[in-house]
């Protein structure tokens, strides 16, 4: 990563996040947005959340599935700034069947490889929306059922809040289109993974 863009995101960093006022800000660099959240998520210790909601103060745990199926109460984050992304700018309003994605991140002696699939089962011109990601201290959470998935059992506050828009994601023009009626397993397998 370019000196600059460490400089940048450190800054914006002290000046945004560290504060933990959970107030809203905007990102204004000539680096890729995903590039500043995976720096602060590796370097600063924090997960995010992507949401369609820009007003959330106290998040909630709510029943849903860990990634390996297993039920859980909680609030979710992620240690993938590109996973958060996608949902922070897919609209869920109105939103009708599943949504399949997949992060994985390997080590390698060449640092860290991330691995992507992404699907919805519309291509609707109204599938993108502007959104909200959410930074909180990891700390506060405890690994889910995927490497990248991250779960807190209580209520929390943002340390902060980044307004994005679809133009952030970006793999916004790679996102699959599958069949309800077609198996999890066979959509992953019929497409390439995206990798940054």
């Amino acid at each position: 990563m370019p000196e600059q863009a460490i400089e940048e995101f450190d800054e914006m960093f002290i000046r945004y996040i560290s504060t933990g006022d959970g107030n809203i800000f905007t990102y204004n660099s000539r680096y890729p947005l995903y590039m500043f959240l995976n720096y602060v998520i590796e370097t600063k210790g924090l997960v995010v959340h992507g949401s369609n909601n820009s007003s959330i103060n106290i998040f909630k745990p709510r029943n849903s599935t860990l990634f390996n199926g297993k039920p859980i109460k909680a609030v979710f984050a992620s240690s993938d700034g590109v996973w958060s992304l996608f949902f922070a700018v897919l609209n869920r309003k109105g939103y009708v069947g599943s949504i399949r994605n997949l992060c994985l991140s390997v080590t390698t002696n060449k640092g860290k490889q991330r691995y992507y699939y992404f699907s919805t089962n519309n291509n609707d011109s109204n599938r993108w929306k502007d959104g909200t990601i959410y930074f909180f201290s990891k700390t506060l959470f405890k690994q889910g059922g995927i490497r990248d998935e991250w779960v807190c059992e209580t209520e929390l506050e943002p340390l902060a809040k980044l307004t994005v828009t679809p133009s952030d994601f970006p793999f916004l023009n790679k996102v699959r289109v599958h069949r309800e009626t077609e198996s999890t397993v066979k959509t992953i397998i019929k497409a390439l993974f995206l990798k940054i």
